[in-house]
C-alpha cells in the first residue's frame, strides 16, 4: 500500500508495510491434514484481531474488529462442535 499527501506543490508519499505470506510453522504431530490449514487460518484471524487493537482512528479499529468477529464465526463454524475457538487478548 502506499498513501500519498500533497502538500502545496510537493507529493509526500508513504509506503506501508505488509505481512509476508505464507506463514510457516511447527505441524504438531501426524494429525489430519486439514489442521495446518485451520491453524494458518487461525493465525491470521489472530494476528488482525491484535493489529486492530493499535489503529487509532475508532471506525476504521471497529469496521476491522467486525470483520475478525465475522472470520471467527466462521472459523467456528468450520472446527465443529468437538473443538473450542477463543480469542484471548495478549498479557504483554
Amino acid at each position: 500500500m502506499r498513501i500519498c499527501f500533497g502538500i502545496g506543490a510537493v507529493e509526500h508519499c508513504y509506503y506501508i508495510p505488509i505481512f509476508v505470506f505464507p506463514i510457516t510453522f511447527h505441524k504438531p504431530g501426524p494429525g489430519p491434514v486439514n489442521y495446518p490449514a485451520f491453524i494458518l487460518d487461525a493465525t491470521v484471524i489472530a494476528s488482525i484481531h491484535e493489529a486492530a487493537q493499535h489503529l487509532s482512528d475508532e471506525r476504521v479499529r471497529v469496521a476491522l474488529q467486525g470483520g475478525v468477529e465475522a472470520a471467527m464465526s466462521a472459523l467456528k463454524e468450520r472446527a465443529g462442535d468437538h473443538a473450542e475457538v477463543h480469542l484471548e487478548e495478549r498479557s504483554a
